[in-house]
């Protein structure tokens, strides 16, 4: 028996939810004995297949806002002669111990049907085996796929990157251990694939191994698009997958500081100068590291980076994990989607279990920075300033219009417009916002002063570029 104080939580972490989610309903006053029972084997089987210890519906919550209604549904009513509870139970195979509560919450009443998940075998309600997809309800004999999913939840449990064995098997980690090494931690050769669980019980690589290998074949990518929309022009794609994904991390935080250029403001009478960056590199990298950890490996699909011209978006393909509540996320109380990989990153230094991941971008965004929904968590930064990737967009003063009026090529127009944006940039920056060679960038740089555009103010290494509007 729960306990009422137990049973509010759980209303509040479902309340708080974006949207409902295929293991539990909301429900005002609606009653239909025989859906209901269609409901309680779907929810039933979906919860094993999610990693849920149980499934929620719950009467007196308005299914599309989340408010507290309350609500008049009797659950003591009879059906067909019989108390609905017993009709439920006899159509029910194999019989599951589903439970009804009523608690008040604000002085409005709420009922709760607890309903256990599937154990052993498909949970069926009329000898039909039902399952959620959305908010749509099916008959898993219609859909072999999911009805294979289940099972495999059913005879192995939660599906992790443990358990779950890796559509290659021919796996080579030569680049595994050059990490390891390189952070002058020990690796043993002899017994490494045991010692970090790359081997699922049959002794056969498994997903973590797919992940960790130099020959797993995930993609991972970097997108920058020139717009606020995918319909925008596509900018750039850089590529960090194909490889071993131990250091993806590190490499993707790397890149995303090239990207992360200060705009800086000059007062040439006192010497001064004040740099805001585009965007703050401590919550994307938190953000990063976060998306790698929670991420569903489980079908090879990698989190996506994607930078606009006024924000960039770091999404993981996983809900949260199947023992998190939402306050608890938000808090830093995080439960890992992936244990086994969220440990090799712990002993390799590339994170750590302080919680202080989440809490730092709401600190600095709010929670609205978040959306979470049942299959994806997507995080937003905001720019600091608006960042264009179009050649001559940056500026609308006749000045400058005049003097890209000149004949210069498109390369030179970018290349001038990202010196405006960043006095102090250098040249291999350069070389990386406009995928030039070097040698390129120093003729652009050389035809720019020829023009009297620009003119270089200091050292090559401290100075910075003044630009010539007048």
């Amino acid at each position: 028996m729960k306990k009422v104080e137990e049973l509010k939580k759980i209303i509040k972490d479902l309340i708080e939810r974006k949207n409902e989610e295929e293991w539990f309903e909301f429900k005002e006053n609606w009653y239909n004995p025989q859906q209901l029972g269609t409901y309680i084997s779907a929810i039933s089987n979906v919860a094993a297949v999610f990693g849920k210890k149980e499934g929620y519906f719950v009467w007196g919550i308005n299914d599309t806002t989340h408010d507290i209604v309350g609500t008049n549904f009797d659950y003591n009513v009879s059906y067909k002669s019989v108390p609905l509870k017993n009709y439920l139970a006899s159509k029910l195979n194999p019989s599951i111990a589903f439970q009804f509560y009523e608690i008040k919450i604000n002085n409005k009443r709420v009922v709760i049907l607890v309903i256990p998940k599937a154990n052993k075998v498909p949970t069926s309600f009329e000898k039909i085996r039902y399952y959620r997809i959305g908010s749509s309800k099916i008959n898993l004999e219609n859909h072999p796929e999911r009805e294979g999913e289940l099972w495999q939840a059913l005879n192995n449990g939660y599906p992790t990157m443990v358990n779950t064995i890796s559509p290659i098997q021919n796996l080579t980690f030569v680049q595994l251990k050059q990490y390891y090494l390189s952070k002058n931690i020990a690796f043993n050769d002899s017994n490494y694939q045991t010692n970090l669980h790359l081997l699922n019980e049959d002794n056969k690589y498994n997903m973590l191994g797919c992940y960790l290998a130099d020959n797993g074949e995930i993609p991972v990518r970097v997108a920058i698009f020139s717009g606020g929309t995918k319909s925008s022009k596509l900018f750039s794609v850089k590529e960090f997958g194909y490889e071993s994904l131990i250091s993806v991390i590190d490499r993707i935080i790397a890149y995303a500081n090239t990207i992360n250029i200060p705009k800086a403001e000059f007062n040439f009478e006192n010497g001064t100068r004040n740099d805001t960056y585009m965007f703050d590199q401590d919550s994307f990298n938190e953000a990063v590291k976060n998306a790698f950890i929670h991420n569903s490996w489980l079908r090879r699909v990698a989190p996506l980076i994607t930078f606009y011209d006024n924000r960039v978006e770091i999404i993981s393909f996983s809900g949260l994990a199947p023992n998190q509540t939402i306050e608890g996320f938000f808090l830093g109380n995080s439960i890992p989607v992936n244990e086994d990989l969220s440990n090799i990153y712990l002993a390799t230094h590339t994170s750590e279990r302080s919680g202080r991941g989440v809490p730092t971008i709401v600190n600095k965004y709010g929670k609205e920075a978040f959306e979470i929904n049942e299959h994806s968590i997507k995080v937003t930064i905001p720019y600091n300033w608006i960042k264009n990737y179009e050649i001559g967009t940056n500026y609308n003063n006749e000045l400058l219009n005049e003097k890209l009026s000149l004949e210069l090529g498109d390369s030179e127009k970018k290349v001038l417009n990202l010196i405006i944006a960043n006095p102090k940039i250098t040249q291999p920056e350069l070389c990386v916002h406009t995928s030039l060679k070097k040698t390129r960038i120093q003729k652009i740089i050389s035809c720019l002063k020829e023009k009297n555009l620009i003119l270089r103010i200091g050292s090559n290494k401290n100075g910075y570029w003044k630009v010539n509007l007048k």
